[in-house]
């Protein structure tokens, strides 16, 4: 069959120049609001509806064209060129679904979106399952929160039925669906129409000579001689690679709801590289562009213009490229399709190109799309006419001119216009802090939630009364400012709290706490922190137990973060939990530990935990909550190593000793970096009570505590040891970094009743040394308490001769302190003292006494039987020569009159050696000469024994050795001391003359 010899009938219905022309304009039409809607960077409800609008129009009247279709071939014959001519028109028309879909995604991906769905593959698949659900009959949608709908057009921001207006409507499940479907009908449209389309693909490709019913002649005529464009180029109808890929693609697009899977994955994928790209910041006047002419002003700012408006638009790059790369599939399906008409025109036939009914009739159903473009350019103009009442109303807020914002509401400017950022009026004039303007918006019915959610007409005017009221109830005095807080937050009022936030105290004012908080409980930052790090939260636990309510309500709020500590130095980063421990809130501490994520050993930068704090302050009823919250350690060391058991031993909180001792896993014996045990605080601070408690760990029974005591305390280790029934556990010797004890702790402090019971404890040391090899003996005898030394001398197996490592001995210190009399007194009594004990420097108690002039305590030394008066220290020096050597300031003189004493009682103590001489050869007469100690000078003149040289003491005062002990002092003292020395030499000639003159 030749070309000439063959025709295809003419099909003016499906192919005319009138349909072809319909077909293209109402595609190409649809791209002129979806542009538009791209223009000005935000895609808004009333765009996406519009879009929505005119691509259901346009897929009602392809499907039109593609049913009809199917009903010629069947009946009263389609060609099979007819049938692809139809099919590249349904490709184009599937276009409108797209568009619909691009516009879509970008309003639900926008920032200003409330229900926000980001644009990542795994967000969108939850989304799109979670529609597919809601229109599935017996499926209940369940999300947090409520869906609020738009103001003006009913629906809600994912364009379908909320769950809240299933629930008014009765809850019908089959009903919400239905509803859904209404809302969103172009999606399915589109799938509908891909399927369709698909359908007859499927048909037309699996055999294009056998397609449809009575055209066979004229399918054998297109499948020889007709040829199809395919981006351009020429293919012959009855190509088999042409046959094999049409059914492939058709095939893939033939399954409702699935066939859409393709086109939006690859439009996602626009978005996902959209996001790593990098986001262009905006060129300021003065700048310059990288790589911008420098010669060309004009050019420079033309190229600023341009690059600010593409910056600005940043977002809007992937539905724009979708967009273009649709426009660009139309035009292609156009050109493709005037050139396989034009190609195959010798082989039409001429009833091609007659205008009939169906022409006719596709050229009259423009007025569809063209009445749906007026429409949105039409809607446009009050749209701008409001955008300008609105922008004015911008503007009279940010200057907090309330007059001018009346004005501009007056005009009709919306109160709850919603500004660039999503920032609504309300929220706009919280942050210029202008209460005026704040409550004239609220007057106007502006919604009081400034988080900018777009929520349903009747919730935001009930919402608005709300607020009014309790504004009206705060400003009565029938509401106080925390419960107001706590009420406005729960509702959402953010207007309101903005109005209350100026009543907080001003200790929270000067720490800028004020801000915090109106962020925190107006929902638009619950972690907001100042510039020490407190939020919200922290900021109120530390306030008063009147934030009660506050806090309720910020830990229950979803995203708080309620371990958030502070970076304040001087609360070494506590967090909200430490501070209800630390200052005693017991209603905060039990608010927070309920709450989501609370970590309850939490530390502060010093390793301070809340049970560390409370255990310190004696915080009882918090110690109780804490003690019973999951995971508790309630033997988390700090920095320095100490326990909640050790601040509450020291400072000496029974109760809370108790309490932590019933706990299980308590360690009674942790030391802390100074090794110190909780019972060595306990006996350095006196806490008797507490020492107690410590010692019967873990759980020895009250009534037992009595006969064990006794028992101890009499010395029967067997009995109480039964008593006592297992061992406690306690370490009763444990020690500090300098190796001193509980007992030792306690007896150099004084706490008389901690010594009384110590030492009956079954295993105690009593002589335990420090690292000094001081005993608990010295430590009392050196601080002079005598209660405390009474006691550990009757308790058996005391050593009074122990020598610590400069081999003193209890009474040598007890000597060497003016007001250890009745200690000294105490242990010259005990039986086996040893009086005459030097220590490492040959230093007696008798010569500590007399060095410090303390004559009381060598008046009883020198009673002492067996007592040695003479003895002499490594230096030489003995009790008198020393007491004669003490330099005492001049000023002084009860000093230097106690040394005076000291000398005379010395020098009436039999076989005292008045002329013995130090390894210097200076003797007691030349040290109190040397020092310009008359009367000292006087009264060893008076020594039966004494030896006098005048001659020599004055060399010896003219030739000091070299040393500290002969340093001379300032100038002044200097002439002072020599005016003394002077008259020392004077009495001791006269004394020499006299002496001489006798003989």
């Amino acid at each position: 069959m030749s070309p000439g010899s063959c025709k295809i009938p003419g099909n003016p219905d499906i192919a005319g120049v009138g349909v072809r022309i319909a077909i293209y304009i109402q595609n190409l039409l649809c791209f002129i609001p979806a542009f538009w809607a791209l223009a000005d960077g935000k895609v808004t409800q009333g765009e996406l509806d519009a879009a929505e609008t005119q691509a259901t129009t346009n897929l009602v009247l392809a499907f039109a064209i593609l049913i009809s279709s199917i009903v010629q071939a069947q009946t009263l014959g389609l060609t099979n060129y007819h049938a692809s001519i139809v099919l590249n028109m349904s490709w184009m028309n599937n276009t409108n679904a797209f568009i619909y879909f691009l516009l879509y995604v970008q309003y639900k991906s926008q920032e200003s979106n409330r229900r926000r769905v980001p644009p990542t593959w795994s967000a969108w698949a939850r989304h799109i399952r979670d529609l597919a659900v809601s229109v599935i009959p017996g499926t209940k949608q369940r999300r947090p929160g409520h869906d609020s709908a738009d103001p003006e057009t009913g629906k809600s921001d994912d364009g379908v039925a909320s769950v809240h207006d299933a629930q008014i409507e009765g809850g019908d499940d089959s009903r919400r669906g239905a509803k859904i479907l209404v809302k969103r009908f172009v999606l399915l449209l589109g799938s509908l129409h891909l399927t369709l389309m698909a359908g007859l693909g499927l048909w037309l490709w699996s055999n294009i000579r056998a397609f449809g019913e009575g055209q066979g002649v004229s399918n054998e005529c297109a499948a020889k001689h007709a040829l199809v464009a395919i981006l351009g180029k020429h293919v012959p109808f009855a190509s088999e690679a042409l046959r094999i890929a049409s059914f492939i693609i058709y095939a893939i697009f033939l399954a409702p709801g699935i066939n859409l899977l393709l086109p939006i994955a690859m439009f996602l994928g626009l978005y996902s590289f959209w996001r790593v790209l990098p986001i262009p910041k905006g060129i300021g006047r003065g700048e310059t562009p990288a790589d911008s002419p420098s010669r060309y002003p004009w050019l420079r700012f033309l190229i600023r213009r341009v690059y600010n408006s593409i910056a600005r638009r940043w977002s809007m790059f992937p539905p724009f490229i979708g967009l273009v790369f649709l426009l660009t599939v139309n035009l292609v399906f156009i050109i493709d399709i005037e050139l396989a008409l034009n190609q195959n025109d010798r082989l039409q036939d001429s009833e091609e190109a007659v205008w009939g009914f169906g022409q006719i009739l596709a050229m009259l159903l423009l007025f569809m799309p063209l009445r749906d473009l007026t429409e949105t350019i039409l809607a446009h103009r009050p749209k701008q006419r409001q955008k300008d009442l609105d922008m004015g109303l911008a503007s009279a807020i940010n200057a907090g001119n309330r007059s001018l914002v009346l004005t501009w509401l007056a005009r009709g400017a919306n109160p709850n216009a919603s500004f660039e950022g999503n920032i609504s009026a309300i929220h706009m004039a919280c942050n210029v802090e202008k209460l005026d303007v704040i409550r004239a918006l609220l007057e106007a019915g502006a919604d009081p939630n400034i988080t900018g959610q777009r929520r349903e007409h009747h919730i935001v005017e009930n919402d608005n009364r709300g607020c009014l009221r309790l504004l009206d109830q705060f400003e009565a005095g029938t509401l106080d400012m925390a419960n107001a807080l706590a009420l406005a937050a729960k509702n959402g009022y953010g207007a309101a709290i903005k109005f209350f936030i100026p009543s907080l105290p001003h200790s929270m004012k000067y720490a800028k706490y004020d801000q915090i908080f109106f962020q925190a409980l107006s929902g638009l930052d619950l972690n907001a922190r100042v510039a020490d790090g407190t939020t919200a939260l922290l900021a109120a636990v530390s306030a008063t137990a009147d934030f009660e309510a506050v806090i309720e309500f910020l830990v229950a709020a979803p995203g708080i973060d309620a371990n958030a500590s502070s970076t304040d130095g001087t609360a070494y980063g506590q967090t909200p939990l430490i501070a209800a421990a630390r200052y005693g809130h017991e209603a905060a501490a039990k608010l927070l530990l309920v709450a989501p994520g609370i970590d309850v050993n939490a530390p502060t930068t010093r390793g301070r935990t809340p049970l560390s704090h409370a255990a310190e302050n004696g915080y009882e009823a918090i110690l109780k909550h804490l003690l019973v919250a999951p995971g508790i350690d309630v033997n988390a060391p700090d920095n320095e190593g100490r326990t909640p058991l050790s601040y509450a031993a020291e400072k000496g909180h029974g109760n809370v000793v108790k309490l932590l001792l019933t706990t299980p896993g308590i360690d009674i014996n942790v030391p802390d970096a100074r090794t110190s045990t909780p019972l060595l605080y306990a006996a350095n601070r006196g806490h008797e009570d507490v020492v107690k408690h410590l010692l019967t760990a873990p759980g020895i029974d009250t009534h037992v505590w009595e006969p064990f005591y006794c028992a101890a305390a009499r010395g029967h280790a067997a009995v109480a040891k039964l008593l006592l029934g297992t061992a406690p556990g306690i370490d009763v010797n444990s020690r500090n970094i300098r190796g001193e004890t509980s007992l030792y702790q306690a007896a150099y402090w004084g706490h008389t009743d901690v010594v009384k019971f110590l030492p009956s404890v079954p295993g105690i040391d009593i002589n335990a040394a420090s690292t000094d090899r001081s005993t608990p003996l010295m430590a009392a005898a050196m601080n002079a308490h005598e209660a405390v030394v009474e006691v550990l001398l009757a308790t058996p197996g005391v050593d009074i001769r122990a020598r610590d490592d400069e081999g003193k001995t209890a009474l040598t210190h007890a000597a060497s302190i003016g007001q250890a009399s009745a200690v000294v007194q105490l242990l010259l009594a005990v039986p086996g003292i040893e009086a005459n004990t030097a220590d490492t420097h040959g230093w007696t108690p008798l010569i500590h006494a007399a060095w410090r002039g303390h004559g009381h305590i060598v008046r009883l030394l020198l009673a002492t039987p067996g007592i040695d008066v003479n003895a002499a220290t490594t230096s030489g020096g003995t009790a008198l020569t020393l007491a004669a050597e003490r330099g005492i300031p001049l000023a002084d003189r009860g000093i230097d009159e106690a040394n005076e004493a000291t000398v005379k009682l010395l020098l009436a103590a039999p076989r005292i050696d008045v002329n013995v001489a130090d390894t210097d050869g200076w003797t007691a007469l030349i040290w109190a000469a040397f020092k310009g100690r008359e009367a000292i000078v006087s009264d060893l003149c008076t020594a039966p024994d004494i030896i006098v040289n005048v001659a020599d003491i004055k060399h010896h005062l003219k030739h000091p050795p070299k040393g500290r002990r002969w340093e001379e002092p300032s100038a002044e003292k200097f002439w002072e001391r020599k005016v003394r020395q002077d008259i020392c030499v004077e009495i001791l000639e006269e004394f020499e003359e006299l002496k001489r003159g006798r003989g």
